[in-house]
């Protein structure tokens, strides 16, 4: 009970209505085990590139295919949260990726291994749109909804690390990896016995193949593949970066490792973690910035910045990278509540899970495609044109929201 009058007096704290508090309660933490199981990857590519004798890019080529995965489900997950309820098919995502799990200690070979990360990263993007649309139909708040909800993102991609970094001190990768399946399968009872049920729950009868194409059509419009655009060069340079940051860190010799009971954890491992720790600063500051001014500025200048913070990661060495990697830690996750915000200005309530699918489809499906690029140019040339290039990206995006900014103002 004190953990929950806890949790309760920070949302109350942060002005998230009592009525929105259980809905974003549950979607934080099913939220936090998605990125868990996605983002914590990175950090077995070294040890996976010495055991399976893989090069950088054979490694990049696998986190497309589950990332490309992850964003392909997101469609489809989309369509079935308007046709039979998000909350079923979020117990559907934490039963079914939680499964997939049990399988990874039996993995001898690289092939098997891409099997089962690439269902994993199939299973867990059935995740976002259900989630995304919940809170855009129920929250009395969305931004701030959005925002909490992204923290639980950071809480996973954060902590999660460090426990596997703990976990990989005493036993074998397949021991700890496979013990995901835990909080997923116990999280996922959980949901379906006690979580929030989606009061707009759509039934199958309401929700025809044909009222499935005339939403799809009916977000054919220029704004939404401007929306679209911004969703795809954030994905390439989200995923480009974050693959290999912990492979980066450990290249610089200047950045010390850290004694955690007994454990030696290399400065990859404790700087990735508190980068994408520092990312739940950003979600409340996108998430706040996104409820008092208009969303399209506010998103040209994260992409900016980031832009910025790219360019000087691949220049700077020392303690000036870990005070650059905050900030771009920060930057990168200010973008979630921002986008979803964007998505539901622009997106009619009853097409919204689509709309969500859709964007996240583009996002990570074609956003994976950053993880085999980053692969490819770290296989012949260095850290500092990766980051050259990928800081072209934001760029490119920040275009793509002042063009959904100008069509949006005319429409």
């Amino acid at each position: 009970m004190g953990f929950k009058h806890a949790i309760r007096g920070l949302f109350e704290a942060r002005g998230i209505p009592a009525g929105d508090q259980r809905l974003v309660g549950y979607t934080t933490g099913a939220h936090a085990l998605d990125h868990l199981v996605v983002l914590s990857i990175p950090l077995f590519v070294p040890i996976w590139i010495e055991q399976f004798d893989v090069s950088t890019y054979e490694l990049g080529l696998l986190v497309t295919l589950m990332t490309g995965l992850y964003g392909l489900m997101a469609l489809p997950s989309g369509i079935l949260s308007d046709r039979f309820g998000a909350d079923r098919v979020i117990t559907g995502f934490l039963l079914l990726t939680g499964g997939v799990f049990l399988a990874v200690p039996f993995v001898n070979s690289f092939a098997a291994l891409a099997a089962v990360v690439a269902l994993a990263g199939a299973g867990a993007g059935f995740y976002h749109p259900p989630a995304l649309a919940f809170i855009s139909r129920e929250a009395d708040a969305p931004s701030k909804g959005f925002a909490y909800h992204g923290i639980g993102a950071n809480l996973g991609i954060g902590i999660g690390p460090l426990l596997i970094t703990a976990g990989l001190a005493v036993t074998d990768w397949r021991t700890v990896l496979g013990l995901l399946a835990v909080p997923l399968l116990g999280f996922g009872v959980l949901f379906a016995l006690r979580g929030p049920s989606d009061a707009n729950d759509h039934s199958a009868s309401e929700h025809s193949l044909g009222d499935v194409v005339e939403q799809l059509r009916a977000l054919v419009t220029p704004v939404f593949v401007g929306i679209i655009g911004v969703y795809v060069f954030a994905g390439i340079y989200y995923r480009g970066t974050l693959t290999f940051l912990p492979q980066f860190i450990e290249t610089l010799s200047s950045l010390p490792s850290l004694d955690v009971a007994g454990a030696t954890v290399g400065a990859g491992q404790w700087l990735y973690s508190l980068i994408l720790l520092t990312g739940s600063v950003g979600q409340i500051v996108g998430g706040d910035l996104g409820e008092r001014f208009e969303i399209e500025r506010v998103l040209v200048g994260v992409f900016a910045a980031t832009a910025l913070a790219l360019l000087a990661l691949g220049v700077l060495s020392g303690s000036a990278v870990i005070a650059v990697g905050l900030v771009f830690g920060a930057l990168l996750f200010t973008l979630a509540p921002l986008q979803s915000a964007l998505v539901a200005k622009h997106t009619p309530d009853a097409g919204q899970g689509i709309g969500f699918g859709l964007v996240f489809t583009v996002n990570f499906g074609v956003g994976a495609l950053g993880a085999s690029l980053a692969g490819w140019i770290l296989s012949s040339s260095s850290y500092s044109l990766l980051f050259g290039v990928l800081a072209l990206f934001p760029v490119v995006a920040a275009g793509a929201v002042f063009a959904v900014s100008k069509t949006g103002t005319q429409s």
